[in-house]
């Protein structure tokens, strides 16, 4: 508007300056009043008698940008919420971009697998390990969730006495031949098959059944245990106690390796080994 007054004023400068020099024609100027202008100057400011009206705008103002109208939506920002759709921090839908914008449900991906799992070893529990790792599949004891479920340990099997392997290795020669001085494996004599019977389970006993009685470490009847020797007849027939109330020995000419009652014969005493 100031530069519109400023422009009028210079106008009217001009029009004080040439008035009466020459032919005038007279224009009025809105909110000044009116005036003659020489028909010279009027002709340049393309005024006619016809239309003897000046009108004073203001100088253009600095050139804007255009301001486009947007139409707005609500969008979620992560950390910040979900904007109204009427507020001030609406975001036009030209400038709203995926990494704004919300994602639908089914365009939201699956959160990334962590870089470790988790194994259960037995008597020592949950340890990570890393997932590039192989699963510990066929391993005792161990237990990955990204491989089969491991089949259970067995069950420890309770370690055999040097006198129960020996009981067990008499027990098979059940039926064998008795025979004066043998030692076996087919035919045997009483301290044959008990010097035969640990000789099987790794330990070598005294080859009469005398000196298996004086061996040792003397246990009463009360306490025999698998592969304990009974002796009988005063030290002259031995015996190896299997359990159960029984022995197995061999006994004699037509009898062989049998078992017997361990109470058949009168014991003189037994022996550990």
């Amino acid at each position: 508007m100031t530069t519109g007054i400023l422009a009028a004023a210079g106008i009217g400068a001009a029009l004080l300056f040439t008035a009466g020099e020459a032919e005038a024609t007279p224009v009025n100027i809105p909110g000044i009043g009116q005036f003659e202008i020489a028909d010279e100057i009027a002709t340049q400011l393309g005024i006619t008698a016809s239309a003897p009206e000046l009108g004073i705008a203001e100088a253009p103002a600095a050139e804007h940008a255009i301001i486009e109208t947007y139409e707005f939506r609500p969008v979620t920002i992560p950390g910040i919420g979900t904007t109204p759709s009427q507020s001030m921090t609406a975001i036009p839908d030209q400038l709203v971009t995926a990494a704004v914008a919300e994602p639908l449900p089914a365009q939201r991906s699956a959160a990334p697998a962590p870089d470790f799992r988790q194994v259960t070893i037995a008597g020592l529990g949950k340890v990570a390990v890393p997932n590039s790792l192989p699963p510990l599949v066929g391993i005792p004891g161990v237990s990955d969730a990204a491989g089969p479920v491991p089949a259970p340990m067995p069950a420890a099997m309770p370690k055999r006495t040097v006198g129960e392997r020996a009981a067990e290795a008499a027990r098979t020669r059940l039926g064998a031949s008795y025979s004066s001085g043998a030692v076996g494996p087919d035919a045997f004599d009483c301290s044959g098959l008990v010097q035969w019977s640990y000789r099987q389970a790794g330990v070598e006993l005294p080859r009469t059944s005398y000196s298996q009685l004086a061996a040792g470490t003397p246990v009463s009847v009360d306490e025999l245990e698998p592969g304990d020797l009974v002796s009988y007849y005063g030290g002259g027939h031995s015996a190896l106690y299997v359990g159960d109330g029984q022995v197995i020995h061999a006994a004699s000419y037509g009898s062989g390796v049998r078992l017997a009652p361990v109470d058949n014969m009168p014991i003189t005493g037994a022996r550990r080994f």
